[in-house]
């Protein structure tokens, strides 16, 4: 790393890796990157034009439906769905993990106000249904999504406690017991329908019908290589037979919460149980998803019990999480992040598969966020910000070519279209705007 933060090491070949993600790609090699990559130079590009635009756009993806409507289940307050499309209108309900990723950049706007609503709606359907179904449709509540539902809550309590508002414990009171029931209900339910905690404490994804399709859908990792999807015939993959890094992560930072919470409203019992719960997660964690020999996170096989040999992004999870000790974290950039660093930013896995979108070439907003996180968390504030610069950069010459975002970008050729997968090419976008201004503002306060 040189002294002005520039990242000097990359893969020296981004050629597709082997099939399962093994160790056969060209070696790295430290060169200077200084003047190819997007961000080379300390002063900022102009992103006003794509901030202006994504500030315009919230409005459009506005929608309020306080009464079940055929197969839409009707909520209090306002949402956000994650796209708008005249040609194709995909979207009128609101999706789990969507809303959190669209929430970072709506803190400190004028529409500040929706990450509240976002968080009341999810806090009613705990109420409802006991957990936040992957979407507001009533096909939807088979299976859940990456659940970040404790992290939008902790986004409106901050913004309480920043204005002074009287309610503001209160308010975390209420939401902490709605994250505990839905924790204890669907993530570690061990019996039909929330058949989730299922080997050594810790999770899986699931699905009410015991389909390794619809549980890769909770996953949010629809469609990808991971849990044995990189092999032909075998689009579902064996999800619900791993025990995933992603998940447990978040699983982790829920107890992580809790514990918090439970402290700052003086429930100390509470509390200890809590951190105990998250120090036991991270521990097994620990034993039986990392790998030494290869320096990474692994998902967890618990069938077979042996780690899965597939690197993606996913193994950043721990250090956002902050379960990842400081030697495994530098391992893990030191070995692994300059493979997964290409021109347009970091890409889902190191292996590519026709139909697969969550796979090389592509990028997705909420992992570069989750990776950026934990970079910044262990002290690579300079990697964390070559990320973002690489993204945004990404996003905004996309933007002055089509006028828009959209959900996934090709970071490995960003002037080419990403891969399509099942969905196509989705305008908007939710998830893509958050993380464009969150970051914007972060490399705008150097």
């Amino acid at each position: 790393m040189e002294d002005g933060g520039v990242m000097t090491l990359r893969a020296r070949d981004t050629e597709r890796r082997g099939a399962r993600g093994e160790d056969t790609a060209p070696a790295l090699e430290v060169i200077e990157v200084a003047a190819e990559g997007p961000m080379a130079t300390p002063e900022l590009p102009d992103y006003r034009p794509v901030l202006d635009y994504i500030t315009g756009f919230w409005d459009r993806l506005f929608r309020f439906h306080p009464h079940d409507e055929g197969t839409l289940i009707g909520l209090p307050r306002a949402y956000l769905v994650p796209s708008v499309d005249p040609v194709r209108p995909l979207f009128q309900e609101m999706y789990y993990w969507d809303s959190y990723f669209s929430a970072l950049g709506l803190v400190g706007t004028m529409h500040e106000w929706l990450v509240f609503d976002l968080a009341e709606n999810m806090a009613a359907l705990v109420e409802r249904f006991g957990f936040v179904p992957n979407g507001t449709r009533y096909y939807f509540t088979s299976r859940s999504q990456p659940p970040f539902f404790t992290k939008l809550a902790k986004l409106a309590y901050d913004i309480k406690v920043a204005r002074g508002d009287a309610d503001a414990d209160e308010y975390l009171r209420h939401m902490t017991r709605l994250g505990v029931r839905e924790h204890e209900t669907c993530w570690l339910g061990e019996k039909h329908p929330h058949e989730r905690r299922k080997y050594r404490g810790l999770s899986r994804y699931h699905d009410i019908n015991y389909s390794h399709f619809l549980a890769s859908c909770e996953s949010g990792w629809d469609h990808s290589t991971r849990c044995d999807g990189d092999r032909p015939g075998s689009e579902a993959g064996r999800w619900m037979d791993f025990l995933p890094v992603c998940l447990n992560s978040i699983l982790y930072t829920r107890e992580r919460d809790f514990a918090e919470a439970m402290t700052r409203l003086g429930a100390t019992t509470e509390a200890n149980y809590w951190r105990e719960a998250a120090d036991a997660r991270a521990a097994t964690m620990r034993e039986l998803m990392w790998d030494a020999d290869r320096g990474l996170f692994c998902d967890f096989d618990w069938k077979a019990e042996a780690r899965s040999p597939l690197p993606t992004l996913a193994a950043f999870y721990p250090m956002w999480a902050g379960l990842a000790t400081q030697d495994q974290a530098n391992e893990m950039v030191s070995r692994w992040f300059p493979r997964f660093l290409l021109p347009g930013g970091l890409v889902t896995s190191l292996d590519s598969f026709p139909g697969r979108q969550w796979a090389y070439p592509n990028g997705w907003a909420p992992l570069q966020w989750i990776v950026v996180s934990g970079l910044d968390r262990y002290g690579f504030t300079a990697e964390a910000n070559e990320v973002r610069r690489r993204w945004c950069d990404t996003c905004a010459h996309a933007f002055a070519a089509s006028g828009t975002l959209v959900e996934k970008y090709n970071v490995a050729e960003p002037h080419r279209e990403p891969e399509h997968g099942l969905y196509g090419l989705i305008e908007g976008f939710g998830w893509t705007n958050g993380v464009f201004v969150d970051f914007a503002r972060a490399l705008q306060r150097g």
